[in-house]
């Protein structure tokens, strides 16, 4: 069932060819609710943040990471669930 009030958050590390990284930032910028805080070409990665409504976007997201050519790994380093829209209702 999804919470309309909740919002899901992950940090990824993303290994990319060198060559690549361009590219890549490029795709993940066409995706809905991704930033890349940092990029460096020279140790092939980035920093990247992806946002989605539910736990199943957001898996989905993260998969779609992974099909971007030129990605070599996708580590995930942090997840958050953010209900604080569900707690202030239930709270008044």
């Amino acid at each position: 069932m999804r919470n309309e009030n909740s919002w899901h958050v992950c940090g990824l590390v993303i290994q990319a060819r060198a060559a690549d990284i361009a590219a890549v930032q490029s795709a993940l910028l066409a995706m809905d609710d991704a930033a890349v805080a940092a990029a460096s070409e020279e140790k092939g990665s980035l920093a990247v943040t992806l946002g989605a409504p539910d736990a199943a976007s957001l898996l989905r997201n993260i998969e779609s990471t992974r099909e971007i050519p030129g990605v070599l790994a996708v580590s995930l380093v942090y997840h958050q669930q953010d209900e604080e829209l569900e707690q202030s209702k239930e709270a008044s």
